[in-house]
């Protein structure tokens, strides 16, 4: 593998995404700060207006990476260049993955301390865990979408279908017994199916991926 190429072009990601970046890192420590004032209606809009930045964020990094290039007609011009269909997936991928998680992490772990300075919410940290989790899952799958596909169409499909799946999921896994327990705990219960939640989780990102790969690998035709 080209390695030198693939970090070039994770690289000019990076770097046409810089501000787009540096939006969501800040919009999404505005949020933090109106959790953080304590009140149950600050709380509400907190983590409405967090889950909000780090969704959009996702969408929005995809679309501008991978569709807005075919669109620009960019895409003939990095083919050009000495790299193969893997190569140029790869860096995608990891280009991506690797920006979003700039202001994902920081802002899930974020959350979590905040989570852990209130003795009376860290029942919900292992749902708020889950649920991070689970919007990882969804921009993997708009990525790959945006990726396979290289339709606007398609892509924003993958985004409503990825928002809907987030409220449905959310609302299953608060009712699952063993969770639910602990949500209006005052302390942490992590249980076996918040783990099995997680595993699942981290083995649909897999999977994912590498459904993308074997569909790129596929392709004849990048142009």
């Amino acid at each position: 593998m080209n390695f030198a190429m693939v970090s070039r072009l994770i690289l000019k990601d990076w770097y046409l995404q810089r501000w787009t970046l540096l939006s969501a890192l800040a919009a999404g420590v505005v949020t933090l700060g109106i959790i953080a004032t304590g009140s149950k209606a600050a709380f509400m809009l907190g983590v409405i207006l967090l889950v909000t930045v780090i969704i959009a964020f996702g969408a929005m990094i995809a679309t501008s990476t991978l569709i807005e290039e075919r669109k620009q007609q960019t895409l003939s011009f990095v083919m050009s260049l000495p790299i193969s269909y893997r190569e140029y997936t790869a860096s995608k991928i990891l280009g991506n993955l690797l920006i979003y998680l700039v202001p994902w992490l920081p802002l899930v772990l974020g959350s979590i301390a905040l989570l852990m300075l209130s003795p009376k919410s860290q029942g919900l940290i292992p749902f708020t865990a889950i649920m991070s989790v689970e919007m990882m899952v969804g921009t993997c799958m708009v990525v790959a979408v945006a990726l396979i596909s290289e339709s606007q169409g398609w892509t924003i499909g993958a985004i409503m279908v990825g928002n809907l799946a987030l409220n449905g999921i959310g609302y299953w896994v608060a009712h699952i017994p063993s969770i639910a327990k602990g949500l209006e705990g005052s302390s942490i219960q992590w249980t076996p199916a918040a783990s099995m939640l997680l595993l699942g989780e981290f083995a649909a990102i897999v999977l994912l991926l590498g459904f993308t790969f074997f569909c790129q690998s596929r392709k004849r035709d990048f142009l």
